[in-house]
């Protein structure tokens, strides 16, 4: 069974990867050291600057947090310094040890290529200078001569990493697939009007040492349609056939360009191994520990089904507790399991020594 990192990081397509590291609510610009000082101490662990930057979104770490809300910035730090106290109970029951250990990390690792040739890219591409913000903030002001100017000057942050972001995601795509020979057998694409047409071994495309077929990509399809019939109206659309292939192409471009750039043995793929060794950890810790024994009775679904059942509420007739019950029962048990794991960290809390550097927090 994969973790939860395992499994976002080897799906998600390079137009995920690229939304996530875009979406941001803020920023500023770098200060020189920041993300190598330690902001917390948990039992000894250090929390660097640069993990609380990227916690809060900003991959790369090329960006400040001014301007995003003390109160965030703290949300982000307690989760980091409660994934380190589950890390390190994990270690101390060994769990690093074990075959389902090593079996997990070898299926995430290597789903870990191109968000670190992603990170890698947006701290050594995207800056914000003082005058960008300069002059973005003066034209906001101008277009819109009630907004405060720190108003103006926070969203003319944003503008500017956002626009250096995409230009340097399109830039590495670009050059990714010219690396990779990206090539599409546009013929046999424009065949494409059922699923008859096209037998299931045919090239559709290359990237690389790969190719994709007609039957790789209906088996995408299928996984996106969710049943068979989906499955076959959507590989009978063209627009979807080109639209999957072309992600999975450059997916896999950026994957050999990653290679040829010698990621694997970057910084950033090292803090990824790092995460998702913690991932891992805190997974196994849930499942072997935290979580046995935490089921959901009958009579708690039933107690829940009778506390909302107003709610519940279908053509005026209020839904049969036989329609929802696996439904409540997922809340529930959600619900028992947050409440588990936040209980056996604030144990943990109480015995630990914990150091948090409130100038350095700051300014990071």
């Amino acid at each position: 069974m994969k973790t939860r990192l395992a499994i976002e990081l080897g799906r998600a397509s390079v137009f995920v990867i690229v939304l996530t590291l875009a979406f941001s609510g803020i920023h500023g610009i770098a200060e020189a050291g920041v993300n190598e000082e330690t902001v917390a101490f948990v039992n000894g662990d250090k929390i660097h600057g640069l993990e609380l930057r990227e916690a809060l979104g900003l991959w790369g770490g090329a960006i400040s947090t001014s301007g995003i809300p003390e109160e965030k910035k703290k949300d982000a730090l307690n989760r980091l310094i409660a994934g380190r106290l589950l890390e390190q109970s994990a270690r101390s029951k060994g769990l690093d040890n074990t075959d389902v250990f090593r079996e997990r990390m070898m299926q995430g690792e290597p789903g870990l290529l191109i968000p670190a040739l992603f990170r890698a890219e947006a701290a050594s591409r995207v800056n914000i200078t003082g005058e960008e913000i300069k002059a973005e903030a003066g034209r906001l002001r101008k277009a819109d001569k009630k907004l405060p100017a720190e108003d103006a000057r926070l969203r003319a942050k944003q503008a500017a990493w956002e626009t250096k972001f995409r230009k340097a995601s399109e830039d590495l795509i670009v050059t990714a697939r010219k690396e990779a020979g990206v090539t599409l057998n546009d013929e046999t694409l424009g065949k494409i009007a059922g699923s008859d047409n096209v037998l299931d071994n045919a090239v559709l495309g290359t990237a690389g040492p790969e190719s994709m077929t007609y039957g790789d990509v209906k088996m995408i399809l299928q996984r996106m349609g969710g049943e068979k019939r989906a499955s076959s109206d959507l590989s009978g659309n063209s627009v979807m056939v080109r639209g999957v292939l072309d992600r999975e192409l450059t997916r896999i471009a950026l994957t050999v360009y990653a290679k040829k750039m010698r990621i694997e043995e970057s910084e950033w793929m090292g803090r990824l191994r790092r995460e998702l060794e913690r991932s891992v950890l805190i997974d196994i810790l849930a499942e072997k520990v935290i979580l046995k024994g935490v089921t959901v009775t009958d009579k708690e679904i039933r107690d829940t089904y009778a506390k909302h059942s107003q709610m519940l509420v279908r053509d005026g007739k209020t839904i049969p507790l036989s329609e929802v019950k696996e439904e409540i029962r997922r809340v529930v048990q959600s619900e028992k399991r947050n409440k588990a794991i936040k209980g056996y960290v604030e144990k943990r809390k109480k015995k630990a020594k914990i150091k948090i550097n409130e100038k350095l927090l700051k300014k990071v």
